[in-house]
């Protein structure tokens, strides 16, 4: 299992090849911890999370994919963030802000096959 330094470490690399600045923390759970990313170029804000465990990482970016190929915006009235970017090796994802309420919870989640 991963430490938080261990984490942060990942996002800081993470936010260096994107060009980003990593800020403040913006929460933190069974699965890993979001922190701010800030554009060095433009400001603008994004939501960065890193994963304790390869599994959880790699179910969380499927389901974002798959919410991003749908272009699911809303579920059920709470906001869904949309994916921004991801990066394999450091178990990382890049995600946009949303405002209450909101679904972020998707390392736990299991995806039906589509046809």
């Amino acid at each position: 299992m991963s430490t938080v330094p261990e984490l942060v470490r990942r996002l800081e690399s993470y936010c260096q090849r994107k060009g980003r600045n990593l800020g403040r923390q913006l929460g933190f759970g069974v699965h890993g911890s979001v922190f701010v990313a800030e554009d060095q170029i433009d400001g603008r804000s994004t939501a960065v999370k890193a994963h304790e465990r390869e599994k959880f990482y790699r179910r969380e970016r499927k389901v974002h994919s798959r919410l991003k190929e749908f272009s699911v915006s809303y579920i059920d009235g709470a906001s869904v963030p949309e994916l921004v970017g991801h990066d394999d090796e450091l178990w990382a994802i890049e995600m946009t802000i949303v405002t209450r309420p909101f679904v972020l919870v998707f390392a736990g989640a299991y995806l039906a096959p589509t046809s």
